[in-house]
Parts: C-alpha cells; structure tokens; sequence
C-alpha cells in the first residue's frame, strides 16, 4: 500500500523562515545592534530560535519559528520585548537562547495588522498551530 503525503505532512523537513514567507530580511541576530539596525522601520517580524535542539513540535512539523508581530518601529518593539516582557513567554526566549531576527517592511501602516494576520494564519495552515509565542490567533475579517 502506498502512502499520500499532503503539503503539511511535508513540512517534516527543514522549512527556513525566508522559504516559508516570501520578501523576509534577515536573518539578523538578536543581540545590542539589532534595535538600532530596525529603529524606525515598520512591518512584520518574526523571531526564531537557533539550534536544532530548540525546534518546536507542532502538529504537522517542527519549526523554530516562536512569535510573528507587528510595529510601526520594529527596533523600539524588540526593544519592549526584551525589558519589559508584555509576552513572558516570548521573554523566556529572549533571555534564555539565541535567536534570530526577520522583517518584512510594510509602508502602509494601516496595513500591519493584515500582513501579521496572513503570515500567523499561513504558519498555522502548514504547521497545524500558531507560533508558541503569539498569545492566540488573529481575528480576520
């Protein structure tokens, strides 16, 4: 008997962050440079962890993909992330691994809360959930 694979059972194998969202920058470590390197530019974000052993299980695949966002400035929202931890999730990973930095610029700001949208709902349709990290799934028109 031959087995069928659907897409999502494909995304066993390694998916980088740039292949499975299209026009992403980066990869930018997270470290003291990165809030001035993305001062003042806004779009969507994502984080992820580096290291295999880091990957997170999900439904149908693992990624190290933790949390996609949103901002007008995405270096002074790294900057919130990192010292006053609204997401303590997401502050666990800041403060305990390395991680690394992609964005997507949006010059249309009334348009950020869309793309964020469409990136979340796109990763949970090839992973079987949302990022870890991201508190719930967006509400879509």
């Amino acid at each position: 008997m031959v087995a069928k694979y659907n897409s999502k059972q494909r995304t066993r194998g390694v998916t980088t962050p740039k292949r499975l969202f299209l026009n992403l920058e980066g990869a930018f470590p997270w470290n003291g440079k990165i809030y001035d390197k993305l001062s003042g530019k806004s779009g969507v974000y994502l984080i992820s962890v580096i290291g295999w052993e880091r990957w997170i299980p999900y439904l149908h695949g693992k990624s190290n993909i933790i949390y996609v966002g949103e901002s007008e400035d995405i270096g002074k929202r790294l900057r919130q992330h990192k010292s006053i931890g609204i997401n303590h999730e997401l502050k666990g990973y800041v403060d305990g691994c390395f991680l690394n930095v992609y964005y997507r610029n949006v010059l249309n700001v009334s348009e950020l809360k869309t793309h964020e949208a469409q990136m979340i709902l796109e990763f949970e349709d090839r992973y079987g959930g949302i990022p870890m990290c991201n508190g719930q799934r967006p509400d879509v028109d």
